[in-house]
């Protein structure tokens, strides 16, 4: 449950809860426990979700102020997906009761790959299933009243972000102006690192350049490269030279520009500090916009 939410009522902490993390078994190989993404997904893959949880009911009640055999608790899970920070559909939703006699839930989910997209969200969440019938003035009395929860999110390989790409006549969009002659752009508000990457960067491709359309059209893969070095490139020079880069990328969350960003740098400097970066892009700027090719080859990660 975050920590900075101040309930109006006793809630239960994370000690009262011995909490298994999710393991995920693909194709029917060996489980294991989930990671950042999905290796080896696609929609016809076979997915198993598990995890287990054990309440310390007795001393849930006493931290809720609930005679524990007044007590009713239900552990709901629900499974969704969707791009972005939050899910855009909700695949299921399970509710299990947690009683003193069975304070126990193990979970085993089979979601449908088919109806997934780029992201798996999976929160687990224990709420009072009941009105209890004593309690003190700061127990939670409401039924569904939220008493603990977590959540964890994983991407789909094969879902990797990507931002959206327009085909516009540049003489519409910039006048008379140096940048009318460019073949391409990328509008993006650098400061903003916590927005969903997909509504952060968009690219522009100059329709009124016939040649530079016909190279993009046909696949051109060095044309794409120096495009991708570009994009990766503005976003990473800023991104480093903010003071308070470490926190920006600690606490980037899913989806966002900062976590793009951030996987970025693990892909072209997997063994380097956000530090020694910076010094590297002060000191040598030009060997710096070099590395964004090693991150362009691998257009996927785009």
């Amino acid at each position: 449950m975050t920590p900075n939410v101040a309930f109006p009522f006793f809630t239960i902490p994370e000690t009262c809860i011995d909490i298994e993390p999710w393991f995920i078994r693909v194709n029917g190989g060996e489980s294991l426990p989930a990671a950042d993404y999905v290796a080896d997904w696609d929609y016809a893959t076979e997915l198993q979700l598990s995890r287990s949880i054990e309440l310390d009911i007795e001393e849930a009640a006493k931290r809720l102020k609930i005679p524990v055999d007044a007590l009713q608790l239900g552990l709901i899970v629900e499974i969704g997906t969707g791009p972005g920070r939050f899910p855009r559909k909700t695949l299921s939703t399970e509710v299990h009761e947690i009683t003193v006699d069975s304070p126990e839930v193990g979970l085993t989910i089979h979601p449908d790959s088919g109806s997934l997209s780029s992201f798996l969200f999976l929160t687990t969440t224990l709420v009072l299933k009941s009105e209890p019938s004593e309690f003190e003035k700061l127990s939670p009395q409401l039924v569904n009243s939220k008493l603990w929860s977590d959540r964890f999110v994983t991407r789909l390989d094969g879902e990797e972000p990507r931002f959206p790409i327009e085909v516009a006549s540049f003489e519409r969009l910039f006048g008379k102006t140096p940048e009318a002659r460019a073949p391409w752009y990328v509008s993006w508000n650098p400061g903003d690192w916590t927005r969903d990457f997909h509504g952060a960067v968009r690219l522009y491709l100059n329709d009124d350049l016939p040649e530079f359309m016909e190279r993009i059209q046909s696949g051109d893969g060095f044309l794409l490269q120096s495009i991708s070095v570009d994009v990766v490139g503005q976003i990473l020079e800023r991104l480093v030279t903010e003071t308070d880069v470490e926190d920006i990328v600690a606490n980037a969350p899913i989806g966002s520009l900062a976590a793009q960003a951030a996987s970025w740098i693990k892909l072209a400097w997997p063994d380097s500090s956000l530090g020694n970066l910076k010094h590297k892009l002060e000191s040598q700027p030009g060997r710096f916009r070099a590395c964004m090719w090693a991150v362009a080859e691998s257009q996927e990660e785009l």
